[in-house]
């Protein structure tokens, strides 16, 4: 998946929040720089600009897939 097109920021398993700018990811709480591939396999969630989110894995192990939300039937 490539987050750095789809994603505007991750959650990581450490419960660090990164905004995405192009391949680079930025800490939220300490403004430290990484690359996103760095990050990739500690990702948890990952939510776009509309704070939906788009990709997650539910355990550190299992690959990060393409999250589809779910529509209620009214």
């Amino acid at each position: 998946m490539d987050l750095s097109c789809k994603a505007k920021s991750v959650k990581t398993f450490d419960n660090e929040v990164y905004e995405l700018k192009g391949s680079l990811a930025v800490n939220k709480d300490n403004g430290k720089i990484q690359p996103v591939a760095d990050i990739y396999y500690r990702v948890r969630t990952a939510v776009n600009s509309d704070r939906r989110i788009v990709a997650k894995r539910k355990h550190s192990e299992d690959e990060l897939y393409t999250y589809v939300e779910k529509r209620k039937m009214k």
